[in-house]
């Protein structure tokens, strides 16, 4: 479990770090929301929450494979330390829980998968019997110990964050451009991305003008990184004549029963010509999709 959740926050970590964990953004914006938004990385640094997870489950795996591993037949030692960092994975991830559907209102499985087995392994540790009877006292007296210290980092975390942050983070902020651009913008009838900032070139103008012909469509996401990327290679001048159709409940003129009718797999994805192509598309690619759809 905890080599699963190492590989899992691993993942997760990468990602945050990087923002090039997919070619495009899920139907469900929960993880990347979760990502990029107000409690993602440690209070007052830049270190991603996940690469503590990433941490600390590396720690549970080395300290339950080690007595294997050595053919110790003395585990005790290890036991009274797994007490403690199970204690503490799942206390922080019971807090998380309560951030995700309690502050965020979002729903992000990998994070749901982790508290799972953070929970888990506290469990299973405790209900199966981890510690030695006689090491029963000196192993609760750290666990409460780690209760505590976390019970207090998971407030820290929680103060640390401006309460309306959470009502205007941009989920594109994991790929840089779309945070650096301008803030998300809230309305009566929901959220709209930040402006489209580039100027169109004569070729993203021509690129529209096909794609108009072809009755192209773009499907996406406010809160989509991808999305917001693929209208600055556009421009706004080029992007003003392509149909776009938000997709995301809350974002602003949302056709979401549209999206759903599509089967769009995520976003960004092209309609063109009929044909759904799904992911961020270069111009050159975008070329060449309508150069063959022209042929069809």
């Amino acid at each position: 479990m905890a080599s699963l959740g190492a590989l899992e926050t691993a993942y997760l970590t990468v990602t945050k770090v990087t923002g090039a964990s997919q070619a495009f953004c899920g139907p469900d914006g929960g993880c990347n929301s979760v990502l990029s938004g107000p409690y993602a990385s440690i209070p007052f640094t830049d270190f991603p929450l996940a690469a503590l997870g990433l941490v600390a489950y590396s720690m549970v795996a080395t300290l339950a494979l080690l007595p294997i591993a050595t053919n110790d037949s003395d585990d005790t030692e290890n036991r009274i330390w797994l007490a403690a960092a199970t204690t503490t994975m799942g206390t922080f991830s019971i807090f998380l829980m309560s951030l995700l559907f309690g502050v965020l209102h979002e729903s992000c499985p990998f994070c749901i998968v982790s508290a799972c087995l953070s929970i888990g392994m506290a469990g299973i540790f405790w209900v199966g019997g981890g510690l030695p009877d006689e090491e029963r006292k000196r192993g609760a007296q750290i666990s409460v110990g780690s209760f505590a210290t976390t019970f207090v980092a998971a407030l820290t975390l929680f103060l640390s964050v401006d309460d309306t942050s959470t009502a205007t983070q941009f989920a594109g902020s994991a790929g840089g451009s779309a945070a650096e651009s301008g803030t998300l913008l809230a309305s009566a009838e929901g959220y709209k991305p930040p402006p489209i900032t580039t100027v169109s070139s004569e070729r993203t103008l021509a690129l529209s003008a096909e794609l108009g012909t072809l009755n192209a469509k773009l499907y996406g996401a406010y809160w989509c990184s991808h999305c917001y990327d693929q209208k600055e290679a556009f421009g706004k001048q080029a992007f003003s004549t392509i149909q776009y159709i938000e997709c995301s409940k809350d974002g602003y003129n949302q056709q979401n029963g549209l999206c759903k009718e599509k089967n769009v797999p995520g976003y960004p994805t092209w309609e063109i010509n009929g044909k759904l192509y799904p992911g961020e598309q270069a111009i050159e690619e975008l070329e060449e999709i309508v150069l063959q759809a022209k042929k069809n």
